[in-house]
């Protein structure tokens, strides 16, 4: 493992700011929910990511999952077309997308707190 992995900690910056661009996008679609003249913004970014992981991981091992992983990644509801904000499913979304920010922020804090430790040599 190479102790200072600054391509790790670029990568889990990018995902949080991926999130906080796709919480943004849903915090606007739920506060114009009940304007009917209000076209929902797009919230998927999941392919910017995606695009972002498969550009950094290499699989080095045979055992390894490749950068795609062991099967699909779930994605979000990608029509385009819809009309109105549909809430429940925009509240659903934000839930998700606070989830997937909480975990990729706890991994940064981890890799933040490896390397103080190492440097430090301090466990606390």
């Amino acid at each position: 493992m190479k102790l200072f992995d600054f391509d790790k900690i670029q990568l889990y910056k990018k995902a949080l700011n991926v999130y906080d661009k796709q919480h943004k996008a849903i915090a606007q679609n739920v506060a114009n929910a009940h304007d009917n003249s209000y076209r929902p913004v797009k919230t998927d970014f999941s392919d910017q990511l995606q695009t972002a992981l498969t550009e950094k991981l290499k699989k080095s091992d045979p055992r390894h999952f490749d950068a795609n992983g062991p099967g699909e990644f779930p994605t979000l509801d990608k029509d385009k077309t819809r009309e109105t904000v549909d809430l429940n499913k925009e509240m659903g979304d934000l839930a998700v997308n606070q989830i997937r920010f909480d975990f990729v922020s706890r991994l940064l804090n981890r890799t933040y707190k490896s390397l103080n430790t190492s440097i430090t040599g301090k466990t606390n």
